[in-house]
């Protein structure tokens, strides 16, 4: 007797938790989720095996049903245009199933690598520059708190609803997710 799975779209797992040997684990991972009828893979990025872009073109390869959120990348590991062509490549070829999640990071570990500290505007300012480039808008001059950029644009062409998803333990960044 064959069961149906019901996909609980409400319902999501971490993929790869804790200190993985191997990024492969994630295959047998997603493979189960869609069988248990999970909605939702997260994928968490750190400075090893867990690098986001490659993982969830990884889940996107191997799976059919569940959605795919970064939770969370980090909006200055990358140029805004690196992201953003990331993010509109992962929409179109899962067929709309990825959502882009941002997050401060861990922020002892950034400030031992030399790298700033995520600020509240800084997300914001950059989840507006998200929106936009994926419905095809060409920024001039856009100087903001995430910098300072002549000329922002991928494809004008461009009118994609990639949603964006965000990390937050704090009162701010609570209050952003509301906004942003």
């Amino acid at each position: 007797m064959s069961q149906t799975i019901t996909q609980m779209n409400e319902l999501g797992f971490y993929t790869l938790p804790g200190a993985p040997k191997s990024p492969r684990d994630l295959i047998h991972e997603v493979e189960s989720a869609e069988e248990l009828g999970i909605g939702a893979c997260f994928i968490s990025e750190r400075f090893n095996i867990k690098e986001a872009v490659t993982l969830s073109g990884a889940v996107g390869a191997v799976s059919k049903t569940v959605g795919i959120a970064t939770a969370a990348t980090n909006h200055n590991t990358r140029h805004p245009l690196v992201t953003a062509s990331y993010a509109t490549t992962m929409h179109r070829l899962t067929e709309g199933r990825f959502c882009l999640g941002i997050g401060r990071g861990i922020g002892p570990l950034f400030a031992a690598y030399g790298m700033s500290k995520i600020t509240t505007a800084q997300m914001e300012d950059f989840a507006n520059v998200m929106k936009r480039l994926f419905k095809g808008e060409v920024i001039f001059g856009h100087d903001g708190p995430i910098g300072k950029y002549p000329i922002l644009a991928l494809d004008p062409t461009f009118d994609e609803n990639i949603p964006l998803g965000i990390t937050a333990f704090g009162q701010n960044t609570l209050e952003l997710a509301g906004r942003a």
